[in-house]
């Protein structure tokens, strides 16, 4: 995201709020105010959505120190780190919530704050549909002077940083014991250190060599809000480390991904009936093929596939045309159609075929023998027709028909 919204909270609720909305494409301050109070944070609502949120904290709010890393325990260090400095907190260390900033050497720097205050922090904003990214003292925010002390005033606060991790907040009526004080002065204590402020320095006594200036004024929420975005420093460590955005946007299509996924077990299992139901019909269609078969041919009796199915039916079918489909028993078949359908009184009692010569035998019965003599013109119609001897029988007359291709 190219906007953020920067926050700045204490502990203490009602103390005011500042707040800036900063757009890193368009280098330039969006919206920017103050709240009254915690009371009002739901005013920040609409300003957060699509927004990347960071929420400075008062520097009076943590600890920020350095400890020496025991030899052999720099993988258990963030574990060790209350025992460490108990003695040097006047909270109880296990109720802090400690970030390692950075290591230089067998030291490192620490920043602390209370774990309770911290959650009740991000429970709150996250009620208010605020979504916290990046957390971190005010005073860290500052822009650092490699030369000395960078400084800038807050409200009724001064913020002041000395180097990357030393950095301190105090009210506006301390600002003049400060500036007497060693901690403006260099490792030895000896000299002065440069200070550079972005707020408009109060007549001070100074000591001589010392060089405070002023800057040329700035925004102090623009200033602090530019180099939020580009410190790598975060409070959000260890049990408060953000859940990843793919998290995050399981849990909002979470429903859909379920619903989706009933749909395609539903659909899967669906399909698969079908399949089992096309299956079984497939196997009725293929036994009722078999027994077709084998009613028509009862010496086949093996038939393992499907193809091989096919295959005898093909010959077969080749056996009974004799090679040539001028003689095929198919045709003759055929060409008999019409003639039995127009005499109505005949009725087949076999037939047989002779591919080597050609020729059809019909045994036929009717009830009288003008019947057979209506048939034999109708077949001289298609083939050579030889009629065999008539016998009756009782009130039938039995006869038949040899036919051969003309």
């Amino acid at each position: 995201m190219s906007e953020f919204l920067t926050v700045r909270l204490s502990s203490q609720k009602d103390t005011p709020i500042p707040w800036l909305v900063w757009s890193t494409n368009q280098n330039e301050v969006i919206a920017s105010g103050e709240l009254a109070d915690w009371t009002q944070l739901s005013d920040l609502t609409g300003y957060a959505a699509q927004r990347t949120v960071i929420v400075l904290v008062s520097a009076r709010d943590v600890v920020l120190t350095d400890v020496e890393i025991p030899a052999g325990a720099s993988r258990q260090l963030d574990t060790m780190l209350p025992y460490l400095l108990e003695d040097d907190l006047a909270q109880d260390a296990d109720e802090l919530h400690f970030t390692q900033l950075a290591r230089q050497g067998s030291h490192a720097y620490v920043c602390g704050l209370d774990r309770n205050w911290l959650r009740t922090l991000l429970d709150e904003l996250r009620e208010h549909q605020i979504d916290v990214k990046k957390v971190l003292p005010d005073v860290l925010a500052l822009p650092e002077y490699p030369e000395g002390i960078s400084a800038a005033q807050l409200g009724e606060l001064w913020l002041l940083r000395k180097g990357p991790y030393r950095a301190l907040s105090i009210e506006s009526e301390w600002l003049p014991i400060l500036a007497a004080s060693e901690w403006v002065s260099d490792d030895d204590g000896e000299a002065p250190l440069a200070l550079r402020s972005y707020s408009a320095l109060p007549e001070l006594n100074l000591s001589e060599g010392a060089d405070w200036r002023c800057e040329q004024p700035a925004l102090i929420m623009q200033l602090l809000t530019e180099h939020a975005i580009s410190s790598k420093v975060n409070l959000l460590s260890g049990e408060f480390k953000p859940k990843s955005s793919l998290l995050k946007h399981w849990r909002l299509w979470r429903p859909a991904a379920v619903a989706a996924g009933l749909l395609l077990v539903t659909s899967s299992v669906y399909a698969v009936l079908q399949i089992q139901q096309y299956e079984a019909q497939a196997q009725q269609y293929r036994a009722e093929s078999e027994r077709i078969f084998r009613a028509a041919l009862p010496g086949r009796s093996k038939i393992p596939t499907v193809g091989y199915l096919k295959r005898l039916m093909e010959q077969e079918a080749n056996r009974l045309s004799g090679g040539n489909a001028e003689d095929s028993i198919l045709v003759v078949m055929t060409k008999m159609t019409d003639t039995f359908r127009n005499s109505s009184d005949m009725q087949l009692q076999s037939i047989r075929y002779d591919g080597n010569r050609g020729e059809v035998l019909l045994q036929a019965q009717s009830k009288d023998f003008q019947s057979f003599e209506k048939a034999r013109v109708e077949l001289a119609k298609h083939f050579s027709v030889e009629q065999g001897q008539l016998t009756r029988s009782g009130e039938v007359v039995n006869g038949s028909f040899v036919l051969k291709r003309k």
